[in-house]
């Protein structure tokens, strides 16, 4: 991807914006709603083992705050930080990477549309994230969980005692197929619906960047699966897990949920997710565009 014609500066611009980017949209509104989400998933779980009523979204929201404070919307986020210093830095990188190199092709420029190169650079630059992300994630879901006291330095400790580092990598098939599609999804879906907007310059792609996170979170059953399967390296109290949590294989772990929670408890947390795919499509896909265009 770096040729000798000077796209190496290029690229290490992309990795210092992408830290930037990430961290900024990670610690002012993703990780709050990262950690809104995954409890609010976490606590249909515990209603699924427990047999009682799975409460919603807003109901999570206030009991979180209630019982933990707001600033317990912010845990784990030393995970988040080192997180979104790397895996930005990673995807704004090999996403825009991807992305220029297709579209410099005269053949491939000619045959794909810019939606389709769009989709191809965001699932590539999404999946190279996954290694990254693994890890990061789990230390959030678990902090959010409660593991370690809700501090992200315990909660290593623990899983690291409990599982090893292979603890640390559980439900990365399903973050992999989360972050490829994520990022297919929003780069392909702002550049398929942007020419269509009426509104011009900024606020048509801020509305352009809204509408492709928005709609991005149809892949929320993998962001499930990722918190199920994760649940098993939070926890050593196998009485607490549901069988679909042990599993390894992402299907058989979205098969279960449908079994156990119906169609819908694939789609547990979409809310709060539409909220961070927003937030997080126009800090990531739309404002790197407006800066290229200056």
């Amino acid at each position: 991807m770096i040729s000798a014609h000077g796209s190496s500066p290029l690229v290490l611009k992309n990795l210092a914006r992408g830290s930037l980017l990430k961290c900024s949209a990670d610690m002012c509104g993703g990780l709050p709603a990262e950690v809104w989400k995954s409890s609010t998933v976490l606590e249909h779980i515990r209603a699924s083992n427990e047999v009682r009523d799975p409460t919603g979204s807003f109901q999570v929201l206030r009991k979180i705050v209630r019982e933990r404070g707001i600033l317990s919307l912010w845990s784990g986020w030393p995970a988040r930080l080192v997180e979104g210093c790397v895996s930005g830095a990673v995807l704004l990188a090999s996403k825009e990477a991807f992305r220029k190199t297709l579209s410099a092709s005269p053949v491939l420029r000619i045959r794909l549309a810019p939606a389709t190169i769009g989709f191809v650079s965001g699932a590539c630059g999404g999946a190279c994230q996954a290694v990254v992300m693994t890890p990061c994630s789990l230390l959030v879901t678990a902090t959010a969980a409660g593991a370690g006291g809700g501090s992200t330095i315990r909660a290593a400790k623990e899983i690291w005692t409990n599982k090893g580092l292979a603890g640390f990598y559980r439900g990365s098939s399903a973050v992999a197929a989360r972050q490829a599609t994520n990022w297919a999804s929003r780069q392909g879906i702002t550049d398929l619906v942007r020419p269509r907007i009426r509104m011009g310059g900024v606020a048509g792609e801020i509305a352009a960047g809204c509408i492709g996170g928005c709609l991005s979170t149809w892949n929320t059953p993998f962001e499930v699966v990722r918190i199920s399967s994760q649940t098993h390296s939070i926890t050593t109290d196998k009485s607490q897990m549901a069988g679909h949590e042990q599993r390894a294989n992402v299907f058989e772990i979205m098969a279960d949920v449908a079994k156990t929670r119906g169609l819908g408890g694939l789609y547990t947390g979409v809310g709060p997710r539409i909220a961070q795919s927003c937030y997080q499509t126009i800090f990531l896909v739309t404002i790197p565009r407006l800066l290229d265009s200056r």
